[in-house]
């Protein structure tokens, strides 16, 4: 059986304070919001929304990018209206939070850098069980590529490599950080990448 997802894009609207405002674009419950200081930028799996029983990836808009301000939700799902605030950023605090992350990480070696989580699952190396892994040692990864899949409540985001945040445009696969089937929180390590 092929896993499959739905996404829908958050709506951004900029603040006085030169902030973004990243807002629900449906009715629903709000689960997996990212923790103050991590980084999103645009294409990013944010969370999902939980609307009449199924479960819907927010993906972050184009334009939209920077460190989140201010804690998430306390509820594991919190109730969120059409244009309700789920992440306030700061687009100059990106940089600080990208170096927060990487200094979190694994221990690397060179020019080894890691992938990591932007949402909190379960990782999924392939597709479907017994089909091939998304990716492995030697591949050479380009922005887009699919690495994994994450799973939160039997629904399955696709996670695409990015080349930002001090990663390359085309980077080798190393080796993999997170087994198939781990849990990762946000900011955990997926993969060790190198520069192809």
């Amino acid at each position: 059986m092929t896993r499959s997802h739905r996404t829908l894009q958050l709506r951004a609207e900029p603040t006085d304070e030169g902030h973004i405002r990243l807002l629900s674009p449906e009715v629903g419950g709000f689960t997996g919001a990212l923790p103050e200081g991590a980084t999103l930028s645009p294409g990013m799996i944010a969370g999902s929304l939980q609307i009449l029983g199924r479960s819907v990836d927010l993906v972050v808009p184009a334009g939209a990018g920077g460190a989140v301000v201010g804690a998430a939700p306390r509820a594991r799902v919190a109730p969120v209206g059409f244009g309700d605030e789920l992440y306030r950023l700061d687009p100059e605090g990106a940089p600080a939070a990208a170096a927060l992350t990487a200094s979190g990480g694994p221990e690397l070696e060179g020019d080894a850098m890691a992938v990591t989580a932007s949402q909190s699952g379960r990782v999924w190396h392939s597709p479907s069980p017994g089909e091939p892994a998304f990716a492995k040692a030697g591949d050479v990864l380009e922005d887009g590529s699919p690495i994994c899949l994450i799973e939160v409540m039997k629904t399955f985001s696709t996670v695409p490599y990015r080349a930002e945040g001090g990663l390359p445009a085309r980077a080798r696969v190393v080796r993999w950080l997170a087994a198939d089937g781990d849990d990762v929180e946000p900011g955990g390590g997926i993969l060790v990448v190198e520069p192809a």
